[in-house]
């Protein structure tokens, strides 16, 4: 595969959390030794991991960026990769497809910026409940208290925030154990305490930020989160055209009882075709003649296109997937 270094730091560039502030001198360092990693038996390995550090971040399953920092330091040295990090280049797997890295990296411009416009509607209702948030003098108290406790400005991103600490799938709570021992864990345990208070998920400055209802593509699969203060209304407040679109970008097809049941009966059938494909090779049948058998196996008329044949041995042999066939 023919690489362009100007190509790959483009598309980088294009990506949302600064993402060529963080990968693009990884790209480099790669690509700088391309000849010698086109020479070792793990080339394929390292330039998928290399190819994974363009993807949307989103997408990503493990830490692409940490792992290829390592790999550096193994091309750099010019040493073996041990047998576990092999394991590892061999699981991660192929980056999605364009089409998939194209919708989901437009979404993550959105999400970067807290807009969640395009895919849940009624956003009166947010408005509403936060003009009443801001106007909250009891949260306004609150806030202010903590200022005096602590030097929050610690604790702010760049832009002014502090977020509280994120609930997890399943509601895992990583970082959950209560700790009083220094300033910095006491301040994240009263700030999630405020934040549960008044349903937030930050604070930028002294502006409080309302949960939203929010839809994110994770790795392995699309979370939705209804906040609690959120009367829910499931025909008016989400944009299920669109959502369905990000979902379907992790390349999930349709599914349904009918269509299962077409699945397994193609399995069947290739199996069948393989069957009477193996004994009339084994009669040393030929070509046409082949065919015709496999097709009087199945029980189809004679004169059924042959690639009816090869795809259901394709099928049988594990190269197409049932559903592509359905």
């Amino acid at each position: 595969m023919k690489r362009s270094i100007r190509a790959d730091l483009a598309k980088v560039r294009q990506l949302a959390f600064r993402r060529m502030e963080k990968c693009g001198d990884l790209l480099k360092r790669l690509y700088r030794h391309r000849s010698y990693i086109d020479r070792r038996g793990d080339a394929g390995l390292i330039w998928n991991v290399y190819d994974w550090l363009s993807v949307p971040l989103t997408l990503w399953p493990v830490d692409f960026e940490g792992l290829a920092r390592h790999l550096v330091t193994v091309v750099e040295k010019q040493t073996e990769a041990d047998p576990q990090l092999l394991m590892l280049l061999r699981l991660v797997g192929a980056p999605p497809n364009a089409e998939a890295q194209r919708i989901v990296g437009d979404y993550e411009h959105d999400v970067s910026n807290g807009r969640y416009e395009k895919l849940v509607l009624q956003q009166e209702k947010f408005i509403e409940l936060e003009n009443q948030l801001a106007n909250d003098p009891e949260l306004l108290a609150a806030w202010n208290e903590l200022k005096r406790h602590f030097k929050i400005e610690r604790f702010q991103n760049q832009r002014g925030v502090i977020r509280r600490r994120m609930s997890q799938e399943r509601n895992f709570r990583e970082g959950w154990g209560f700790d009083w021992r220094s300033s910095k864990a006491r301040f994240l345990v009263i700030f999630d305490a405020l934040c549960y208070r008044w349903d937030l998920y930050g604070v930028e400055k002294d502006r409080p930020l309302l949960l939203k209802v929010s839809v994110n593509p994770t790795p392995h699969g699309t979370m939705i989160v209804i906040p609690r203060h959120w009367s829910f209304d499931k025909r008016r407040d989400l944009n299920w055209p669109e959502i369905g679109k990000l979902h379907r970008a992790h390349g999930a097809s349709r599914q349904g009882p009918k269509l299962s049941i077409s699945r397994v009966q193609r399995n069947e059938e290739a199996l069948v075709a393989k069957k009477h494909f193996d004994e009339a090779t084994r009669k040393g049948l030929r070509g046409d003649a082949r065919t015709t058998h496999v097709l009087a196996g199945l029980g189809k008329d004679p004169r059924t296109d042959a690639s009816c044949v090869k795809r259901l041995l394709r099928l049988a042999k594990g190269r197409t997937p049932a559903k592509a066939l359905t």
